[in-house]
């Protein structure tokens, strides 16, 4: 890829030594929030890493992966064959790419938790029973497994934000126990089963600081001395931290994480958990921070995270430009330019760095938005258009900035044929938008003050073209989900979708058989619409909400 920028440069000639600050420096990509990246979409995002010099693939498989003699461990998920994963295994290992098992030993295996036959190894909610043979056997089974299939000796355990263990039926049995406890004997008899096949184990650090302070607070000395003894000398911790910009605020928690007597590392931010689109900008900004941090503290080795939460909606390739950062901070430091990124983006991706900012775009309504993650671009797509839970944040400046970013954003996927999909995608999203962000608040309007022109334009014109244009969206969306993931999954995306079009069906229909004297009212739009986030005094029109079943409704899903 370096020759390949000089070359583009116009240089006939390249003399280049480079020693990366990060021994291990990759990605994490999530595969368990519905969306299942095929093999060749997995082999497509390897090649990109290796000509950025990235070196390692964690692939986030909570149940998304067949384990012999459990059928219902991931079962219409999508999972990965044993076939499949040697493949994408042994391409990655001929490319220079270490394919690092990513799974749950503890919490977040809700989609597994949820079949009757694992009923008996819950503790409560998402998080299995500590202390169970029956846990660790399968447990085992998962290490076991991705020991006969992937080379590398690294695994990440997970073990993340198993708040309540110790709080279900594990109480009922054994009584009240301090977590910390019931948490670091977990620990050592994962441990056990890691030894076992010859595993050099990494887990999200997080619970020892939540058990000791309630969280990162970076408070100095915040962990007992006794959890830090007990903490199994080989396991790595990983610190994650997808929010600060603070550099202080890094460096008080890595140095907290030092205390330990145990290897470190760091996972930060490639937002792409913040519903429809990604948050890339953001993203560069603290990836800045949090790696010159790391670079400073001696910390060797770093991962961008990401996530996927709420059914994975932001494709996978829209993060290509913090990927690109973590490579060039490893190779070139702290001062990796914005050309400089650009130049090398397009070197190792075919894309164009400012295009793929482009995709910040459509959350970003104002000017200056005081807070990260909001995520307009979600819930305008799915909110009611007869019980808007977010009437009150749009208004009248919407339409048409969403209109402009849908033209800015066809203009992309003219530029950048390779991922024209991608671009296509978030076009038809703003497209919807331009016709959907303040359809809601013009039905109310329009009824309450008794303007029944103003109705029938909505009824006969509006939402038919709105449900045009939803239609439009779920085919772009189609088209980019089956593109880059298995097809488990996208049923979701046709029940939000199918269910948006269906609702603007009813609404035409409410408004016409009122305006046609079938009906004496429209209870619906009578309501007030008040602030989602209940914040009457407030910085920015613009909150933040990624649950669909709370975008969609305030009745029971």
């Amino acid at each position: 890829s370096l020759l390949l920028e000089a070359w583009e440069q116009g240089k006939r000639a390249l003399e280049c030594v480079e020693q990366p600050a990060f021994r291990f420096n990759g990605y994490m990509m999530d595969c368990s929030r519905n969306a299942v990246p095929t093999v060749e979409t997995v082999k497509e995002m390897v090649r990109m890493m290796a000509l950025m010099g990235l070196d390692s693939l964690q692939l986030y498989t909570e149940d998304v992966y067949e384990l012999e003699g459990e059928p219902y461990f991931g079962y219409m998920r999508g999972r990965y064959t044993e076939a499949e994963l040697r493949e994408i295994d042994d391409f990655a290992a001929g490319l220079g790419v270490e394919i690092v098992p990513c799974i749950q030993t503890l919490a977040h295996l809700a989609t597994a938790l949820r079949w009757p036959c694992y009923s008996g190894m819950v503790d409560c909610r998402d998080i299995m029973m500590a202390g169970e043979d029956s846990t660790y056997a399968l447990v085992e089974k998962m290490v076991a497994h991705m020991a006969h299939c992937l080379r590398s000796r690294r695994i990440n355990i997970g073990m993340a934000e198993a708040y309540m263990i110790g709080l279900g039926k594990y109480r009922e049995k054994h009584g009240i126990r301090p977590a910390a406890d019931i948490m670091l004997e977990h620990v050592e008899r994962v441990m056990d089963i890691c030894r076992k096949y010859g595993y050099a184990p990494m887990m999200w650090s997080d619970m020892f600081f939540h058990m000791a302070a309630g969280g990162y607070t970076g408070e100095e000395n915040a962990i007992p001395q006794e959890v830090i003894d007990r903490v199994p000398p080989e396991m790595t911790l990983i610190y994650w931290d997808y929010y600060s910009n603070d550099a202080e605020h890094y460096r008080r928690i890595l140095h907290n994480h030092l205390q330990f007597h145990n290897p470190v590392a760091f996972a930060g931010a490639a937002w792409k958990w913040n519903g429809t689109l990604p948050e890339i900008r953001y993203s560069l900004k603290v990836t800045r921070t949090a790696l010159g941090e790391c670079l400073d503290a001696g910390i060797g080795e770093v991962m961008a995270t990401g996530w996927g939460d709420n059914g994975a909606e932001c494709p996978l390739f829209a993060v290509l430009p913090v990927l690109q950062l973590y490579a060039e901070m490893s190779y070139r430091g702290r001062g990796v330019e914005d050309a400089e990124l650009s130049s090398r983006m397009k070197a190792c991706t075919g894309g164009v760095l400012q295009d793929f900012l482009l995709l910040d775009k459509p959350n970003r309504t104002t000017e200056n938005q005081p807070a990260i993650g909001l995520n307009p671009s979600k819930y305008l797509l799915y909110q009611d258009v007869l019980q808007g839970l977010f009437d009150r944040h749009a208004d009248a400046t919407f339409p048409p900035f969403f209109a402009g970013c849908a033209a800015e954003l066809a203009a992309a996927a003219e530029r950048n044929p390779r991922y024209a999909r991608l671009f296509s995608y978030a076009a038809a999203l703003c497209r919807v938008l331009e016709l959907k962000a303040t359809v809601g608040t013009e039905l109310t309007e329009a009824s309450r003050r008794g303007d029944r022109e103003a109705l029938r334009r909505l009824a006969e014109e509006r939402l038919p073209a709105l449900g045009e244009r939803v239609a439009e969206f779920q085919e772009a969306f189609y088209q980019s989900w089956m593109g880059e993931n298995k097809p488990f999954g996208f049923e979701i995306i046709d029940i939000r979708l199918g269910g948006v079009m269906s609702r603007v069906r009813t609404a035409r229909r409410r408004v016409t058989d009122y305006l046609d004297g079938r009906l004496d009212r429209l209870e619906e739009l009578e309501q007030p619409r008040l602030f989602f986030d209940g914040q009457e005094d407030r910085k920015d029109i613009n909150t933040f909400c990624n649950d669909w079943s709370q975008i969609a409704t305030a009745s029971v899903i």
